[in-house]
């Protein structure tokens, strides 16, 4: 056997060759854990920007240009800074526009106008969408006083609303609102440290229920004060995990009768993980220092993992077009806890626009599961 001899220098450079693979792995990892602060913790706006412009409107008709959302059927915002309508039914799709019935609620829209979709598709406040009275209350939370919609009704029941991704959500709340009022259900609908004029964490930064679970607990003890007895919760998108963490951690567990998710996200390091451009090792490393920089408990935040944990009744709406909250977690979840969650697809359904696509239908859905957890009231 012939044996090669190595020249003396050669260990010097596999060993400088390691390092610098070190370097660039842990370097590229650094950058990753960057890219999931910036997306999923630092608090934003749910939308910026006016991505569309108003090509026409006259007689109560809009033409946009053609998107997947704006060839949808259904009920939509359309928001342009000075103004607010609804696109409803769709009366022409061309190749490159649509045509949809339109209502102006806020302003007045024009030929021109630079406009965005909005999924919330209300303006404002319950006053100024649906003329429905409201105290707008400040809420003793943790962090200070925050912001919070409280509408009182004749039952005991209360729903809470824990809103999704972005510092202005409130509005996600006014969809749903009319048909619960008109139930005799009081609401209040809760905001979060960061939100807009709502008192900042520490560091400035979105746990989404590591720490806004006590926001929304603040809010639920402000019901109490007027009369509230039980509670139902209402969680949109990433405000899932916020309503799952209060479930595990908060007092008042035992007095939520029921939760409706619309669009959960229910494991949060799968959605960074999907949100990432890394290849998986880099981007596994990436989550780890973002637990260790941006104290993210990424084991906490997965609700599959931690099923055995919930016993309160849920009901799950879940699109099959949803692109952010992965279904197939929405369906482990269910399959772990037969008998107490109950999940609905709605197929054509994107991200939290299920009522948008189909609100008969999800009101109806609403209205019966939360007949069988409050029936005796």
């Amino acid at each position: 056997m012939v044996r090669v001899k190595l020249p003396p220098w050669s260990g010097r450079v596999v060993a400088a060759v390691a390092a610098v693979v070190v370097l660039v792995v842990f370097g590229a990892s650094w950058i990753a854990s960057n890219q999931i602060r910036n997306d999923l913790l630092v608090p934003r706006p749910h939308q910026d920007g006016y991505d569309l412009e108003v090509l026409d409107i006259a007689g109560g008709r809009i033409v946009l240009p053609r998107t997947e959302t704006s060839a949808k059927d259904g009920l939509w915002g359309v928001e342009s800074a000075e103004a607010y309508g609804q696109a409803g039914a769709i009366v022409r799709i061309g190749e490159d526009d649509v045509e949809r019935t339109i209502t102006t609620l806020e302003g007045e829209l024009s030929p021109g106008d630079r406009v965005r979709l909005d999924v919330d598709a209300y303006p404002g406040d319950p006053k100024s969408a649906h003329g429905i009275g409201f105290e707008d209350v400040r809420v003793p939370g943790e962090r200070g006083p925050q912001p919070a919609w409280l509408i009182e009704g004749r039952r005991t029941t209360w729903f809470v609303f824990a809103h999704g991704s972005g510092v202005d959500r409130r509005s996600e709340a006014l969809r749903l609102i009319p048909t619960l009022v008109e139930q005799g259900f009081p609401v209040v609908v809760a905001t979060y440290r960061n939100d807009v004029a709502a008192p900042t964490s520490t560091d400035g930064l979105r746990r989404w229920g590591l720490e806004e679970w006590r926001d929304l607990e603040a809010a639920m003890v402000t019901a109490e004060r007027k009369g509230a007895e039980d509670f139902v919760i209402v969680g949109h998108g990433l405000g899932a995990e916020v309503v799952a963490m209060l479930l595990h951690e908060s007092d008042f567990s035992g007095r939520v009768r029921g939760v409706v998710l619309d669009s959960p996200v229910l494991d949060f390091e799968e959605l960074a993980g999907t949100t990432s451009s890394w290849p998986e090792p880099i981007g596994w490393l990436g989550r780890r220092l973002a637990a260790i920089r941006f104290g993210v408990e990424w084991s906490y935040l997965d609700q599959v993992a931690r099923a055995d944990e919930f016993d309160v009744p849920i009901l799950i709406l879940h699109g099959g077009d949803d692109l952010v909250a992965a279904y197939a977690s929405s369906a482990a979840f269910a399959a772990a806890l037969p008998g107490l969650v109950e999940l609905v697809r709605v197929e054509q359904g994107g991200h939290t626009d299920l009522w948008n696509t189909d609100s008969p239908r999800y009101e109806d859905q609403v209205l019966e599961s939360v007949a069988r957890w409050v029936e005796s009231e």
